[in-house]
């Protein structure tokens, strides 16, 4: 694992959604949950205003027409924005476990500066073919490199992580309306084996990956080979997209 070069308060960051066309995905939501980390970690937002970083993003326009924009705050008040493209949206994918940082109390479930050991679980993924890293503590997955696990058990409960070590997720909140309204219970608890290993089916939904369907997990099968799930989030998802209410302007 890399070294961490930065302790967790150094920084604190969220990663949208962007199109040069219609401008920035739940916007709002974000910079809500970037204040509300920033004060966990004890960075100062008050000067940081959606105004403010609309306006240093019209300075700074992305060079291809969508993907995901990164906001990160230092705890000196500097705004460093980057933008990249979406890779892997609404795919298939198999997943592998990596062990989960464990952070101190106020620290745990913001997205902060010392964030290395999710990149090096990314990285870990990749180089055994896979495309997602499920972080475990405990022998419970607790969340994903880039995106939060859901878990679909046989009575049609969603089951999303309730450690402390999990990010909470916009783009689950987004959905939450919509998945209770097709019958669906969501409930928090723990991932653990027996849970998972005894699913109908898993997915990740994050910004950057709009819909995961896990097939494997370190190699074993999961799931009854369904995608009722998986196809209800992405219908979701596009929705939520087809609607110009979810987007603020920016460039146009």
């Amino acid at each position: 694992m890399t070294e961490v070069s930065q302790g967790p308060r150094s920084s604190v960051f969220t990663t949208m959604r962007f199109s040069k066309r219609r401008g920035l995905f739940l916007l709002e939501n974000h910079l809500s949950r970037l204040d509300a980390h920033a004060a966990r970690l004890r960075i100062d937002t008050r000067d940081i205003t959606q105004d403010s970083i609309v306006e240093l993003l019209k300075k700074k326009p992305p060079q291809f027409d969508e993907g995901l924009l990164r906001i990160e705050l230092s705890s000196q008040l500097d705004i460093n924005l980057s933008y990249r493209p979406l890779i892997l949206e609404n795919e298939r994918v198999d997943g592998v476990t990596f062990p989960s940082p464990v952070w101190a109390k106020r620290v745990a479930g913001t997205k902060h500066g010392a964030w290395d050991p999710y990149f090096d679980a990314r990285e870990h993924a990749e180089n055994l073919g896979a495309d997602l890293a499920l972080m475990v503590h405990e022998y419970c997955i607790v969340d994903a490199d880039r995106c939060t696990p859901l878990i679909l058990d046989e009575d049609g409960v969603i089951w999303h992580s309730n450690s402390p070590n999990s990010v909470d997720s916009i783009t689950l909140d987004a959905m939450r309306s919509s998945l209770l309204a097709a019958g669906y219970h969501i409930q928090t608890g723990k991932l653990n084996e027996r849970l998972v290993a005894r699913c109908v089916e898993a997915v990740a939904v994050g910004s950057g990956v709009g819909v995961f369907g896990i097939d494997s997990i370190d190699g074993e099968p999961i799931g009854d080979e369904g995608s009722r799930l998986f196809d209800l989030c992405a219908s979701i998802l596009q929705t939520k997209y087809n609607d110009d209410q979810n987007w603020e302007d920016v460039w146009t």
